[in-house]
Parts: C-alpha cells; structure tokens; sequence
C-alpha cells in the first residue's frame, strides 16, 4: 500500500471569523512535525490558507522545508478569509462551492498568485475548505493548471453544513475529465485522491448501504445509524491522527488492504500543532499527545509495509493509468460531484458497488 500526507495549513482561528482576526502561529510549530515526518521519510503536501501566505514567518519556515526537498505545496482556500472579501460572513458562503463562479474564481486566482510570490512556486494540488467542493470548484482550479483535488471524504454528506454530499463516494482514488474542458487547457484532466475514511466491520459499500436504510423513514428518527457508530458495530473511521487512535486507524489499513484499496490519503490540520486552535487539539498538554500518535501509527504503518509517496507521485501515477490505480472504467449514472459531472473512472472495484450513502452529519468531524 501507498501513503500521502496532506495538512491543512491554515489560521489559528476555527470556524468562521472576519480574516483581519487571522493569525497564523501554529505555522511556528511545523519544524516539530517535519522532523517527525523525516524520520518516516514521508514528504508531506502542506495546503496552504491565505493568512499563512501572508505571514512573513510562516513562510519563511515553508520555504526552508520547500527548499530542503522535504515538501511539497498545495492551496487550501478558505473563503471568508481569502480576498476579495465581497460575500457577507455565513455558513453558506464559507463553503467555496455555494459562491458565484466569478467571484470563486477571484478568490482561487488571489491566493494562488499569493503562493507564487511568496514561495516561488506554482501549485497543482487543491484541497477546499470545509470540504466545499463540486464541479464548478473543479473547472476553475484546472483553469489555474491544477492537476490533483483532494477535498473529497468518502460516504460522508456536509449538506446539513451548506456543503457538498459525497454519500456516493468510495476512498479509491480517481479522474474525472468532463466538463472541465476549456479554452485555457487542453487536457482538463484532474485527479481525486479522497480523504481515507472507511468502515471497521464488514465490506464499505455493504455498510453504507445498511447505514441508508437506517437513516430512512421510519427508522431515521431513531438515529440507528450514530447508535451503532457509538456502539462500534458499525464504526466509521477516518485516517487521522487528530480524531482516531493509532491502533483504530491500522485497524481502517488492515480493512483498505482487504477489500483491494491501494492507496491511503491521512488527513489533518496545522492547527492540531497548537494547543487551543481547534477542536482536537484543545491545551498544551494535548499537544505532545496529538504528535505521539501520528508517530506511533506512522511506525505501525511502516511495520505493515506501507510505502509513503509524495502526493504528486500519487497523481502522476493516477493521470498515467498505471494498473496499480486499476484499469479505466467508462462513467456511469453516478456521479462523484454534486452537479453530476461525471467521473472517467480509474478503479478496480464493480460499477455496481460505486452506490453509497447519506450518512448522518453526526458521524462527521467539525469542518474547518
């Protein structure tokens, strides 16, 4: 199996504030989270925010690590705080994916010209913020000359948060091609590498299934599906050392590796270095504890025989079709983007089992 390593670097600040609050601190800290990482040799993709671009020291430490060959650099954009600042503060408009094309595409633009001043390098790899994601965000970071999106989480629906639904979404990687043509690209390829979640008990598709049944009527207003989630007899499981053990996540490796999944994406944010910036990692104290367990598991992984790659060799290896992605599949009826542009599929994996789920939002982390 292959690992990528994809952070969130982003403010201090959780959730939605004016971006003249923005300050970037944690930034400080990644020093000690690259010298855990080089010891697994795992170079990392570090998705940057606006406020960290714009922080001189902050970004002198990320070009050390840039200009070391121990990164590689991505945009991350968080739209309340990414200019031009001419929506109004809201659930709704904190996901990129609800703004008008234009004014996305404004916003893209700004903070990719701001990573290119400021470290000297044009990034290919996307990841949006609170997971706000669809085909417009799609067709205008390949207008900018991104190759690689990583902002979709597997069997996991935000709608209830404004966002997208990706219900209907396995952790396999992917590319998707129609509609993102344009007069500016020739090839308008791009490639998926969805966040790794999955499902402890039993095949993931056969859970989501079972967890769709649940959340219907009658039996939705029970909440079954949460209950057996707490119960662990249908537990859902990201890859992330900010929200599960190391023994829970090599547990979701051991489950990947069984039903044929090739490829693991772990996922988590720069906040998680500072104590108090975000729900996961809340006092100094926790601080310490969050970097023992992205050790430990990265240890166990590199025991199981996991192989860290960086993300672009992912992508590289992806676009090319090579056969460890699986062969191509032509699109089908299901569509992996909220406004059903369709996906030329590069998965081993029946058609038939791409059908998922809504999955209530309660299984879900907090958005960033």
């Amino acid at each position: 199996m292959k690992l990528v390593v994809t952070v969130d670097v982003e403010e201090d600040q959780w959730g939605i504030v004016p971006h003249a609050q923005a300050t970037a601190r944690n930034v400080y800290r990644l020093p000690r989270l690259q010298k855990v990482l080089n010891e697994f040799g795992i170079i990392p993709t570090y998705l940057l925010t606006y406020p960290v671009v714009r922080d001189p020291c902050a970004v002198g430490i990320l070009r050390a690590i840039l200009d070391a060959g121990e990164c590689e650099i991505g945009m991350h954009c968080h739209p309340w705080n990414t200019p031009p600042y001419e929506e109004r503060l809201s659930n709704h408009n904190s996901m990129l994916c609800n703004l008008p094309p234009t004014l996305q595409f404004d916003k893209l633009q700004r903070l990719h010209e701001a990573i290119e001043n400021h470290l000297e390098i044009a990034p290919v790899a996307f990841r949006s913020g609170r997971w706000g994601f669809d085909a417009g965000v799609a067709r205008n970071i390949v207008r900018l000359g991104y190759r690689l999106d990583t902002s979709v989480t597997p069997y996991t629906s935000w709608a209830q948060a404004s966002g997208p639904d990706f219900s209907d979404v396995s952790p396999r990687p992917y590319t998707f091609t129609q509609g993102l043509r344009n007069g500016l690209d020739s090839n308008g390829r791009l490639a998926e590498i969805p966040a790794t979640i999955g499902y402890l008990h039993g095949e993931f598709q056969a859970c989501a299934r079972l967890i769709q049944r649940l959340n219907r009527a009658p039996l939705g207003g029970f909440k079954l599906g949460s209950l057996l989630s707490r119960l662990r007899l249908l537990r859902k499981v990201w890859l992330s050392p900010e929200m599960e053990t190391p023994a829970m996540m090599m547990q979701l490796v051991r489950q990947m590796r069984s039903q044929g999944y090739e490829w693991l994406n772990l996922v988590f944010h720069s906040s998680a270095l500072l104590g108090g910036c975000g729900p996961f990692v809340r006092t100094k104290d926790d601080e310490p504890r969050f970097l023992n367990n992205l050790q430990r598991f990265l240890r166990l992984a590199s025991q199981a025989g996991v192989q860290p790659v960086p993300l672009s060799q992912a992508a590289g290896s992806l676009s090319a079709g090579s056969n460890r992605m699986g062969s191509a599949r032509p699109a089908t009826s299901q569509s992996y983007l909220p406004d059903r542009v369709m996906p030329t599929y590069n998965v081993a994996e029946p058609i038939a089992a791409q059908r998922g789920i809504a999955v209530a939002v309660s299984q879900a982390p907090p958005t960033s």
